[in-house]
């Protein structure tokens, strides 16, 4: 079954390139910070809000100087870890998935998108009513359908997703090429994925 700590991992790739200068951010035309990929206008009750804040204060508001201290502390990394796995993958129940790559594939659309568009897409996919609900009959179909064809077709589906919303909302185009990243890195060959050092 699909291990969440290795889908994570590729995860933190796609979203700051295991950068420690890039693990704080705060992107254009967004409101509030990122850190390690939870957003703080999605999310503005995690807990960990207020300690990030008092490091970047301390920093004189660097963020840069304040991403490198919080990125070294492991407390506030395993934090981030939680939050994602609880948020995100169990809410997709991803651990009932046998396929690494179709798991890491949705829960990295998912966190970027959301849960239920990122399920939908996939129930379409794999020929299942798209409630974005993942129920017994989504796993089964995700389960039986080919790993190689499914990694193929979800690229493009995410990648029209993408520029469907920017049509819609062109001031969201300044997140083009993170949204181009995240898709070409969950492209990769699945050989090639499997060579990647997940320790």
């Amino acid at each position: 079954m699909a291990q969440f700590k290795k889908a994570m991992d590729l995860f933190l790739e796609a979203e700051i390139s295991n950068s420690p200068k890039k693990a704080l951010h705060k992107n254009d035309g967004e409101n509030g910070l990122t850190y390690m990929g939870i957003y703080q206008s999605a999310h503005p009750t995690w807990f960990r809000w207020g300690y990030i804040q008092n490091v970047l204060d301390k920093h004189n508001g660097d963020k840069k100087e304040a991403s490198i201290e919080l990125y070294q502390d492991s407390a506030l990394t395993q934090d981030v870890y939680s939050f994602m796995k609880k948020e995100f993958w169990d809410k997709m129940k991803l651990d009932s998935v046998a396929s690494q790559k179709i798991a890491e594939e949705l829960f990295i659309f998912g966190t970027n998108a959301n849960i239920k568009a990122g399920v939908k897409m996939a129930q379409r996919l794999v020929g299942v009513r798209d409630d974005g609900i993942v129920g017994n009959g989504t796993i089964a179909a995700l389960n039986a359908f080919d790993e190689r064809a499914f990694d193929e077709e979800y690229d493009l589906l995410e990648q029209a997703y993408y520029m469907n919303l920017i049509s819609r909302r062109p001031n969201l185009a300044v997140n083009e090429r993170g949204w181009v990243r995240r898709s070409e890195l969950a492209m990769l060959p699945i050989e090639e994925l499997e060579d990647i050092d997940y320790a």
